[in-house]
């Protein structure tokens, strides 16, 4: 094997370090029951200091059948109680890390966040308080954290 060859598998055993370190870092902060202040609209409860739920976004990613690279995005949001669709966004990307096992989100989550975080920058008046992204959570074979928080993200 070429040094060229050893040096790739170093880097790609780093990554996978790397990655692995982030996820723990963030399990930690899971929160398992519910402390958002917002309420549903149907909810004759209104406390004080609470909002109501309005925006509620969901993203994913479609990928080419031809090239495993290229890719579309996709955010939408929908406005509750009606679900009317009120937004939706889609870019067409290329995206430059390969798909590993286990690490589905370092491949697709750096590119909806920037559909995101355009939409958060240019205030957009139905940005999303609540964002519904697929994946395991705590059913990924990693597992859930062995000690529990409540932290927010």
């Amino acid at each position: 094997m070429d040094g060229e060859g050893a040096s790739g598998e170093s880097s790609s055993s780093n990554q996978l370090e790397n990655w692995t370190e982030e996820q723990d870092r963030v399990k930690k902060k899971l929160i398992t029951h519910d402390d958002f202040p917002w309420k549903l609209p149907s909810s004759t409860e209104h406390s004080q200091g609470s909002e109501t739920l309005k925006y509620v976004g969901g993203v994913d990613i479609s990928f080419s059948k031809d090239d495993s690279s290229v890719a579309c995005a996709c955010l939408v949001v929908l406005e509750l109680p009606s679900l009317r669709v009120v937004h939706n966004e889609l870019s067409l990307i290329r995206l430059q890390v390969p798909y590993v096992l286990g690490f589905l989100a370092f491949r697709e989550v750096p590119v909806l966040l920037q559909i995101l975080e355009k939409m958060r920058d240019d205030h957009h008046p139905f940005y999303p308080q609540v964002v519904m992204v697929d994946g395991n959570g705590i059913l990924h074979p990693r597992g859930e954290p062995k000690h529990k928080r409540s932290c927010k993200m």
